[in-house]
């Protein structure tokens, strides 16, 4: 039975969904926000999801100590799209799924159940990106400059690692965008990260 810390401030959410995720045979403990979370992770959890905006210490917070555990468990991170900068910052800090609001617990429970059988399998956030991304039948310059953007890359950072100019990049995302139907980077998570 797969362990979840659930974190999130909002009382009626989080109670709400512990009660559907243990109905579907998850262990669940419960966390009002990151400093509680962080009291509780040594009883060794399979997967946190977290909320980013809580009290004393928000998801970002918590992702960063997370990341510094001998074995980090699997994090769900809950979000607005429309915090693109917070979302970026959550992929850098080893979130391995965004979820956005509103969703239902199924969509949550086959991300869960996705992301652990992802875990078994073995690979880091590369790997787990290029998985994503073989479903979408991209080239490879076009997968290392969208795994470039998901890390949280600007264009004139991308250009400097590729040895190519700003313009070129901006230019070759404008074709990306056209070719899979997309017109952001908001649009581009919504594709990889399906929910």
């Amino acid at each position: 039975m797969p362990k979840i810390l659930l974190v999130d401030d909002e009382v009626d959410t989080r109670e709400l969904l512990a009660r559907a995720l243990s109905r579907r045979n998850f262990e669940v403990t419960t966390a009002a926000d990151g400093e509680v979370a962080l009291s509780l992770i040594n009883n060794g959890f399979d997967v946190v999801v977290t909320d980013i905006l809580m009290p004393r210490l928000d998801g970002i917070g918590l992702l960063n100590r997370l990341r510094d555990l001998e074995h980090p468990p699997v994090c769900i991170v809950i979000t607005s799209f429309a915090d693109k900068d917070r979302a970026v910052a959550a992929l850098n800090l080893g979130a391995n799924f965004l979820i956005e609001k509103p969703f239902s617990t199924e969509q949550l429970v086959m991300v869960i159940t996705r992301l652990l059988d992802e875990q078994i399998e073995g690979g880091n956030l590369d790997v787990i990106f290029q998985r994503r991304l073989g479903y979408l039948n991209l080239g490879r310059r076009d997968q290392v400059l969208v795994i470039y953007l998901l890390k949280g890359l600007s264009n004139r950072d991308i250009a400097s690692v590729l040895g190519s100019t700003e313009q070129s990049i901006k230019n070759s995302f404008h074709q990306l965008y056209q070719r899979l139907g997309v017109s952001s980077r908001s649009e581009l998570f919504h594709l990889i990260f399906p929910i």
